[in-house]
């Protein structure tokens, strides 16, 4: 079982990513787009304070992806790969010791910190760490101290946080932002956020990157436009101004179709999971249309086989 286990790992390596091991920005990537930094408070009735805390960092990946989990175990040298939840076919690598996420997972963060508004949580989730540190948590003072910070953790932010501290931390004005953004954050990111798409109507074939975000994180796809010096936000309005941001949708996207500047990106940072295959079938696509072949009847079939294959349609018993 532990050598099908190591093979697959290798497997997944091989195919997906030429590099052997994870690099910090690539990690902070990675869970800027698909980590969590998770508390759980059960009431048991016991001890002097009647409930008990658990804390956890959790990275999830559908299970065909699962060969980056063991390298993030790897990165942080501890954790476990686990089922996730069996519905959606997901896997996760998670540390939910507090020596070793005190030891391990803190010293990242500090240093790498996450870009989207993601670092709040952490902000938040750290404190309650320090707290257990000093077995503050086993008395009531530090109990209620701890129960104070949940009330306006993870989905208890508010909106105004969220977005303010990505203001703030990007340097949003007006229609840019002043930090530059780590190419390997943006390979880790791309990884678990991008989706290399086609549009396509007869002969008409619009190749692009996409990325979505909550409207509160819009500084970070500005961040991404300028990174790429190219695309445009969707919906578009005024992205310094809170209640604008409040009244789009909720759901904002960048969009790049630039595909030179895409290729270029992609080549020299790979994606991390499966989704290197689907870069490498629409790179395949980009390629046909640019020869001219989507003109062609054969052209163009192939194509649509091509793209009818990718992303969500891929079969994901998948094996290389």
């Amino acid at each position: 079982h532990i050598l099908i286990k190591k093979l697959w790992i290798m497997m997944n390596r091989n195919f997906t990513k030429p590099n052997k091991n994870l690099i910090p920005w690539q990690v902070t990537g990675l869970t800027d787009g698909e980590g969590s930094f998770v508390y759980s408070i059960t009431n048991t009735g016991k001890g002097s304070t009647g409930q008990k805390i658990s804390l956890e960092f959790k990275v999830t990946q559908k299970t065909h992806s699962e060969g980056v989990l063991y390298e993030l175990k790897e990165y942080f040298g501890c954790g476990n790969v686990v089922i996730d939840n069996r519905k959606t076919d997901t896997k996760k690598f998670h540390i939910n010791s507090l020596k070793l996420l005190l030891e391990k997972v803190i010293p990242h963060f500090d240093e790498y910190p996450c870009l989207t508004s993601k670092e709040l949580n952490y902000k938040d989730w750290k404190k309650i760490c320090l707290i257990m540190s000093k077995k503050e948590h086993l008395n009531l003072t530090g109990m209620e101290e701890i129960n104070k910070i949940v009330l306006l953790m993870n989905k208890n932010r508010s909106f105004e946080d969220k977005y303010n501290h990505c203001k703030s931390f990007l340097g949003l004005s007006d229609l840019e932002v002043k930090y530059d953004l780590p190419d390997n954050w943006v390979q880790g990111f791309l990884t678990g956020e991008g989706l290399f798409y086609h549009y396509l109507n007869g002969t008409v074939i619009n190749p692009s990157l996409e990325l979505g975000q909550n409207s509160h994180d819009v500084a970070i796809l500005i961040a991404l436009k300028k990174f790429f010096n190219g695309g445009y936000i969707k919906p578009k309005y005024k992205f310094n101004d809170l209640e604008e941001c409040k009244n789009s949708r909720s759901l904002n996207r960048f969009i790049l179709r630039n595909t030179e500047t895409i290729i270029q990106f992609v080549d020299k940072y790979p994606m991390l999971t499966r989704k290197h295959l689907d870069y490498e079938d629409w790179k395949k696509v980009v390629e046909l249309k640019n020869k001219g072949l989507h003109k062609t009847e054969e052209g163009l079939a192939l194509i649509n086989e091509i793209v009818s294959k990718m992303n969500s349609k891929r079969d994901s018993d998948y094996n290389p």
